[in-house]
C-alpha cells in the first residue's frame, strides 16, 4: 500500500505559539489528536527536554503515530501514550505519569489523511468501503449506516444543515427515508449515489464533490466531534499551568466557531488570555505544497495569574 508522506498542517505557526508559553523551561506538551505524529515529531524536536503526552482515540492512528516518532526521534522514552478521548483528559491523567501542568497543548481536530485514504472506514468517495465513519470502531457506538437507516427525516435534515450547511438537506433527508424502504445503505458508494441524484446538476459545487457536505455532517454525528471539541479544550484549558499555552486548529467553520467562543468564554474567566486576535492561515507557499492545508485555522490561547478583584471594587 503506497502513502503519501505526511506533511502537519500550520507547523511553524504552531511551534510559535508553543513557545510563548511562560515557564523558561518548559517540560510538558500534549497532542491531543496525535495523528500521524507529525506535530509530536516538532514539539519534540523543538523542546529536546520536554516530554509528551500523546493521546487518539483511535487506536490505529496512536500506534502510526508513535511508529513515526521512533523512526525519527529515536525512541519513545519521553513520550507517555493513551488511546482516549482528548476531552477525557484531566488532572488525574496528568498526575499518572507525573505531570503537574502542561506547558503546552495541542488539538487538530481535522480527520487525518489517512482515514481518507487507507481505513476503509466510508470517510471517502473514491473507493467503496462499508458506510461506518467510526473514528473508534472497536467502541460500538452507532455507524453511519444506523444514522441513515433509521434516522427519521428531520433528524437527518437537522444533523446535514447543523453539521453540513448543506441547502438540500430536506429534500437528501427525504430521499434517504424513501429509499431505504427498498434497501438499506450499507456503503458510501449507496449514499454518494443519492446524494448525486438528489442534487440538480447545475448546483454542484465547482472544488468539491456534492456528497462532501452529507459526509462531514455524518461523521460529525457519529464521532460527536463538536461535543468534543468544546469539552476537551476546557478540560485542556484547565491541565495548563500559568504561562501555558493551548492551540487549536480547525478545518471548517462549525469547528472554528466553537473554538473562538469557547477561548472567549475561558477569558471571561480571567485566568486566561487570547494570543490570536484572528485565526491565523496557512501561507500560499503552504497551500501550494499542501492542500490539505487550505481550509486550517490556528489560534491560541494562554493561562495567566488569575486578576485579582481589588478590594476597593465592588
Amino acid at each position: 500500500m503506497l502513502e503519501s508522506p505526511h506533511i502537519p498542517v500550520l507547523p511553524i505557526e504552531v511551534i510559535s505559539l508553543l513557545q510563548q508559553a511562560q515557564n523558561p523551561n518548559p517540560m510538558w506538551f500534549l497532542d491531543g489528536t496525535a495523528g500521524e505524529g507529525g506535530h509530536s515529531k516538532l514539539i519534540l524536536k523543538t523542546f529536546p527536554e520536554a516530554k509528551l503526552i500523546l493521546i487518539d482515540r483511535d487506536a490505529v492512528m496512536l500506534e502510526r503515530a508513535k511508529k513515526e516518532i521512533q523512526k525519527e526521534i529515536g525512541s519513545l522514552d519521553r513520550v507517555h501514550a493513551f488511546q482516549m478521548n482528548f476531552s477525557e483528559v484531566d488532572r488525574t491523567l496528568l498526575e499518572e505519569v507525573g505531570c503537574s501542568g502542561l506547558d503546552g497543548a495541542l488539538v487538530d481536530l481535522g480527520v487525518s489523511l489517512f482515514h481518507f485514504l487507507h481505513s476503509g472506514r466510508g470517510f471517502t468517495f473514491k473507493n467503496e468501503e462499508p458506510l461506518d465513519m467510526r473514528l473508534e470502531p472497536q467502541v460500538g457506538q452507532k455507524t453511519a449506516a444506523d444514522v441513515v437507516n433509521y434516522s427519521s427525516v428531520l433528524h437527518l435534515k437537522k444533523v446535514f444543515w447543523e453539521y453540513g450547511e448543506e441547502r438540500w438537506a430536506l429534500k437528501i433527508a427525504n430521499n434517504i427515508v424513501q429509499s431505504r424502504h427498498k434497501k438499506k445503505f450499507e456503503t458510501n458508494t449507496d449514499l454518494v449515489k443519492l446524494v448525486e441524484a438528489s442534487i440538480p446538476r447545475k448546483f454542484w459545487p465547482k472544488e468539491s464533490h456534492p456528497a462532501t457536505r452529507i459526509f462531514q455532517a455524518l461523521r460529525i454525528e457519529v464521532n460527536e466531534e463538536l461535543i468534543h471539541a468544546e469539552k476537551g479544550i476546557r478540560s485542556l484549558a484547565n491541565c495548563l499551568q500559568i504561562g501555558g499555552v493551548l492551540t487549536c486548529i480547525s478545518f471548517h467553520s462549525l469547528e472554528d466557531r466553537i473554538v473562538k467562543w469557547t477561548f472567549r468564554d475561558l477569558k471571561a474567566t480571567n485566568e486566561f488570555e487570547i494570543l490570536t486576535k484572528k485565526p491565523i492561515l496557512p501561507t500560499y507557499q503552504e497551500i501550494k505544497e499542501n492542500r490539505a492545508s487550505r481550509s486550517a485555522k490556528l489560534r491560541g490561547l494562554r493561562k495567566i495569574e488569575p486578576i485579582k478583584e481589588s478590594r476597593w471594587e465592588k
